[in-house]
């Protein structure tokens, strides 16, 4: 196993939920950071919130010129970089593609000048709708929204350039991140209790279910990828390994909170692109990254309402 420490570190997306918490590890670990991002979603308190400082490039990973005039020599990469909202790929697809896909390829062909290893953050949604639950890695990849597409294609170029290059490369599915300064379902949640505790609204049935794994967890899997031989030119997944439904994250929300009369309201209705299950099989990452997720659900949840004060 290497270490970090010393490393010379470009963190794509650093700015944004899962970057913040990569970085404060990597800086502990003793990293050279460089953190690249366009502030289209990361916040720039993210950056300035660190216990060091680093260096910060505002810039986007469409813009091959930028990047290559602004990173100096770099030996690890981890991309995370990503337009991540499923309804704006949908209504976006150029957009999507420029940032997600076209953004993959322009980090790689860095790599590749630079000698650097690519820690890749993938996601879910690559599954689309999953031919088996838990679904393992090497279930057939059929996204059924844009954004799902675009992390495919980058995913087929870190395989080509693998393959090509020998680039020295690692691709990980991310399921649905959550912990201090995330977004998605369980931020929108807390927003919305603490704008109207009467009142729940879930977008959907609720019945779509969810794998929800702790940032703390994730990002000891990407260190991971980045420092095990055993990750070279493999692909992981990175969930808890177990599935909740929405509706009933909102039950467990609300009884957290002694939010009884709170009256839960699906719209049944949701986004074109949304899909039903995410729940992933984690025995390889178990197996060939010795890592296994230590945050409960229900853990992860005291700790995010005692962070958003809301008890």
């Amino acid at each position: 196993m290497e270490t970090l420490e010393g490393k010379r570190i470009l963190v794509t997306g650093g700015a944004g939920f899962i970057g913040y918490h990569l970085c404060l590890k990597l800086l502990e670990n003793g990293a050279n950071l460089t953190i690249y991002d366009n502030l289209s979603t990361g916040r720039i308190e993210n950056v300035k919130d660190l216990p060091k400082p680093v260096k910060f490039v505002k810039g986007d990973v469409g813009n091959f010129e930028m990047l290559e005039n602004n990173v100096g020599k770099v030996d690890v990469i981890f991309h995370l970089a990503a337009q991540v909202s499923v309804p704006y790929s949908m209504e976006n697809p150029a957009e999507d593609f420029k940032t997600n896909a076209y953004g993959t390829l322009n980090i790689l062909e860095l790599a590749r000048k630079k000698d650097a290893r690519v820690v890749y953050a993938s996601s879910a949604a690559v599954y689309g709708k999953p031919a088996k639950t838990p679904t393992p890695e090497n279930s057939p990849l059929n996204p059924i929204s844009f954004y799902g597409l675009s992390k495919l294609v980058g995913e087929n170029y870190c395989n080509m350039y693998v393959e090509k290059y020998g680039l020295e490369a690692s691709i990980m599915r991310i399921a649905n991140a959550y912990g201090p300064r995330c977004h998605g379902v369980i931020a929108d949640f807390l927003h919305k209790i603490r704008k109207n505790p009467g009142k729940l609204e879930i977008i959907g049935s609720g019945l779509q279910s969810r794998d929800f794994v702790h940032v703390s967890d994730v990002v000891e899997a990407l260190i991971l990828s980045a420092t095990s031989k055993e990750a070279l030119s493999q692909t992981f997944n990175v969930g808890f390994g177990r599935t909740m439904k929405v509706v009933d994250l909102a039950k467990t929300l609300l009884k957290m909170l002694k939010l009884d009369e709170t009256v839960i309201t699906p719209t049944n209705k949701s986004w074109e692109g949304d899909v039903e299950i995410i729940w992933l099989d984690i025995s390889k990452t178990r197996e060939r990254l010795k890592w296994t997720p230590k945050t409960s659900l229900e853990e992860g949840l005291k700790n995010l309402i005692s962070v958003e004060r809301l008890l």
